[in-house]
Parts: C-alpha cells; structure tokens; sequence
C-alpha cells in the first residue's frame, strides 16, 4: 500500500491535500497508479499561478520551468505514466485546452490524454499529484471523457480576465494616482470602447508573425467588459494605502498570442488620449499599426467552455463545464487566494501598470488619419513592421515593456495542436512499425 506522509506542513486549499510525497513501502516497486485495462480518454482540469512558469507549453528547446513539465514530472513520479511517456506526451495523446504565455494564470485549465487505469485510481488522482506538485500548481478534477475527447478541439469557448488598477482608465487631464476612482460614467465609457472588438474582425495588428491576407488572424470575440471596480488595502508595514482595481472579461473562440494584451493596450491609449476610438475599426483594415501590448500581470484563463460536449454527452459522462457545488467553491477560493492576491500585491509593489502608461509616450500614434498624407501613411506603415519585428525577435521597442515570451513552437493554440497531432500520429506508426 502506498501512503501520503502528513509531516511536512498544514493541508492545501483544494482536495484536502496534505504536503508532503507518495512514498512507496521499503522493499516494494508498488505505484499508486496501476497502468492495467483498457486505454480510456480523460480530462483533467487545473488551476495554476503563472508568475513562476514560462507559459504552460512545454518547452523542447528549453530547461525553462512550465506547467506542462511540472505536471508531467507528477504523473510519473506517482507511476501514472512512464518516463519515456513523459519525455513525448504525445505518446499518450496529452493535449491543453488553451496555451498561456510567460506568468499567465489559470483558474481552469484542461488537459486531455489516453492512459490505462483503473477506475479507483482515478478518483485519488487530484490528492495523489498534488502531494508531488508545487503549492502554485492544483489539480482540481479527473474525469473519464469519451474516445474522441480533445481538450482543445472540443472546446466551444475560452473565458480571459484582466485585473486593472482603473488609474489606467483616468483622462490625461486627471492626475493618475491611487487615488483615482472610477465612475459609473467613465466605466461606460471604457465598455463603449471594447464593444468595438465584439464580433468577427481581422486581428492580424494585435499579435506578430501574422499578415492581414492571413485567414488565421480573423477571430471571433462574443463578449468583452469591465465589471464594477473593487478596492484592495494593502499594508506597506509604515502604513495603509487604498487601491481601486477592476476586471475585464472577454470571452471569444481562440486567441493568438498577444491578442488580448493589445486589445487592452488600445483601449486603454484611447482613453488616455493618445489615439481615437475610431482607430479601433482602422486597425482591424490592412495598415500596420503601432499597437502597445498591455502588460500581462493581470491576465488569467478563467475558464474553458464545453457546452456542446456536456450537452451531447452529459448522460454517458460527466461534464465538464460544472464540478458540483463543492468543487465550485473551492474553485472560487483559490482564484481569489492563489491568483488574484498574487496579481493585487504584485501591482502595488511593482507598479507594472503605472510604468507601462508613463511609455505610452515613446510611441508613434496617428492621431488624426484621415488627414495623413501619402508619405506619412508609408512612414507610419513602415514603422508598424519595424516594430513587430523587433517582437519577433524578442527585442523591445521600449524600456517600459517587460521581458519577451520565450520562443514558441506556435502562436496559438490552434496552430500547436496541429503540430502536436502530426507528432503523435508519428509516434504511433513509428510505434506500430
């Protein structure tokens, strides 16, 4: 029998897990996980504080930390998959729901594999890596899904947010401060603005290696808005300081890497001055433009969204949109102790938001494009390229933007699936042959 030693500290929000290793009995190779029966689907969902990680992708290029390599390290040190499985995850059809980027959280996040395991086992899975996972790293839930379950092509929707202190919604004729508080007139018109992005337009100007002419930079957006604002005290130890923070959601099909980031950073130069809100329908038009990338401390994977799945399935599996009352509590608990006070205590700290406005400066907005000229146009076009390709290559187009994403494989989700499926279909035959 294997155990879980309850020595090494106090139990985790989530599952009851207590700190601490599975531990195998001296003198046997027993492994919690017992890989018998037959391959079955499974979705397993987890919630994660990204600010350690370099995204979630596993990096083949890297020794970089990620949340796939710290999961996949779990399910083979608690015998769930082999060590050759955990070097080629598509050996066993491994696959995320969503790619987040470098310090991006994730209250759900699902992953999907194949793996021969008994049905017992499955339901101590969560307690089981847990016990092997960083605090910063909680499975929630495992659940047997049907034979053709794909995390990410089965998912209908993906649910962002992105926590702002609103002194970034201040007019430059305000003094931006902590002290700003946001009204009910002005969070109006913050949501006047992202309704412009609603619907289906052509984003190739808010990510990089993508042209206009590129079918992939269409993307569909169904909702984006900010709730009402919240405050937050933080105590500095010499005294007490009052913030006032919101959140935007935005809910869409897909988005590419830096999408959401920038759609934040247009808004956000727009209210403060720098461009017109009519430029939201000029950048989504075949003109390159200078879009400023928000910084990405207050971006979180919320959710991702199985409707169609629990609806055609729900009365042969479980689903996978709802966990019960219990699971659901305890979802909402360790986003607000896990990720949301992480995000909060590191903006008053750092003041990543306050030193990203001060550069809006240093960059060149078109203020008024029906008057440009013809050879301003072919400036402005030609500065717009410069500057995604110094994204590209992971350099910085100004001092206040923070470190570049480590190189990618892909730019979204869609286009690392592809990849990955090409790869695991090689591994098969290759296995077969």
């Amino acid at each position: 029998m294997t155990k879980i030693t309850t020595e090494e500290g106090p139990k985790d929000v989530l599952n009851k897990v207590v700190s601490g290793k599975v531990e195998k009995p001296t003198g046997s190779d027993e492994q919690p996980f017992k890989r018998i029966g037959k391959k079955r689907k499974y979705a397993m969902l987890m919630a994660y504080q990204g600010k350690k990680y370099f995204g979630m992708q596993i990096q083949s290029s890297t020794t970089m930390p990620t949340i796939e390599s710290k999961v996949l390290d779990a399910m083979n040190e608690v015998g769930m998959i082999t060590e050759d499985q955990r070097k080629r995850p598509g050996t066993f059809l491994f696959q995320r729901a969503a790619r987040t980027d470098r310090r991006v959280s994730a209250v759900r996040q699902m992953v999907s594999f194949e793996l021969r395991l008994l049905e017992e086992t499955v339901e101590k899975g969560p307690e089981l890596l847990n016990a092997q996972l960083p605090s910063d790293i909680r499975i929630l839930a495992l659940r047997r899904a049907i034979p053709s379950f794909h995390a990410q092509k089965k998912c209908d929707y993906r649910t962002y947010s992105y926590t702002i202190p609103t002194f970034a919604f201040a007019p430059v004729s305000e003094l931006t401060t902590p002290s700003y508080r946001l009204s009910e007139e002005r969070r109006d018109e913050v949501n006047d603005l992202l309704k412009c992005f609603v619907g289906t337009h052509n984003f190739f100007n808010y990510t990089s290696q993508r042209e206009h002419w590129d079918a992939s930079s269409v993307r569909y957006i169904i909702s984006f808005e900010c709730s009402k604002p919240f405050s937050y005290t933080h105590d500095f130890g010499f005294k007490t300081t009052e913030f006032e923070f919101a959140t935007i959601y935005i809910k869409g099909q897909s988005f590419m890497l830096h999408q959401i980031r920038k759609m934040i950073g247009m808004t956000l130069t727009i209210l403060r001055g720098f461009q017109n809100k009519s430029d939201i329908t000029r950048s989504f038009e075949s003109t390159r433009m200078d879009v400023p990338r928000a910084p990405g401390l207050g971006l979180i994977l919320e959710q991702v969204h199985y409707h169609n799945y629990d609806k055609n399935h729900s009365k042969t599996h479980q689903t996978l949109d709802t966990f019960g009352p219990q699971l659901e509590e305890d979802i909402k608990k360790i986003r607000e102790e896990l990720i949301i006070k992480e995000i909060l205590e590191t903006e008053v700290l750092t003041n990543q938001m306050m030193i990203w406005l001060s550069d809006l400066v240093k960059h060149d907005f078109q203020m008024n494009p029906e008057e440009e000229t013809t050879e301003q146009h072919g400036i402005s076009k030609a500065r717009g390229t410069a500057l995604n390709s110094l994204e590209e290559q992971g350099k910085k187009p100004n001092a206040g933007e923070e470190d570049e994403e480590l190189p990618e494989e892909g730019n979204d989700d869609d286009s690392v699936a592809k990849k990955e499926d090409a790869e695991s279909e090689e591994t098969k035959r290759a296995v077969a042959s």
